[in-house]
Parts: C-alpha cells; structure tokens; sequence
C-alpha cells in the first residue's frame, strides 16, 4: 500500500492492486504542478483519477508511506 499524509494531517491510502497493472492498472498521480503551474508553495499533490468523490484526493503531502500495513505507525 501507499498511504499519503497532508501537511493538515489528511491521509489517504491507495492498495497495491490497484496499481498492479496486471490486477487494475489505476493511475495514481504525485502532482508537483497543475495546469503548468509548480506547486512549490503548496506541495505535492495526490491525485487518484477517477475517483468519484475525491476522497483521496491529498493536498501539500508531507509524507509517503510505502509498504505493509502491520508495520503502519497511525502518529
């Protein structure tokens, strides 16, 4: 799993499946600019095209979290 973290604490998780290209193939995007504009000042963004509601939708990630769920520390 991949599990990113906003600077206001917000987080979202994206499963290996979905981005296995076999399985689904989803893509999944770490913006660093939005319509040719570097989002330097606000950070990355995580963005998960076609998500319906946006629910996974991190603005200014401070933190990227790749790896087993047992070992994911919530703090």
């Amino acid at each position: 799993m991949v599990t990113a973290t906003g600077s206001d604490g917000y987080h979202a998780t994206v499963a290996w499946a979905e981005l296995d290209p076999s399985f689904s193939g989803k893509k999944v995007l770490l913006a660093v600019a939005q319509d040719g504009a570097k989002l330097d000042k606000q950070g990355p963004r995580l963005v998960v095209p076609g998500d319906v509601k946006g629910g996974r939708y991190v603005s200014g990630v401070v933190r990227l979290y790749v790896g087993d769920t047992d070992a994911l520390d919530p703090a």
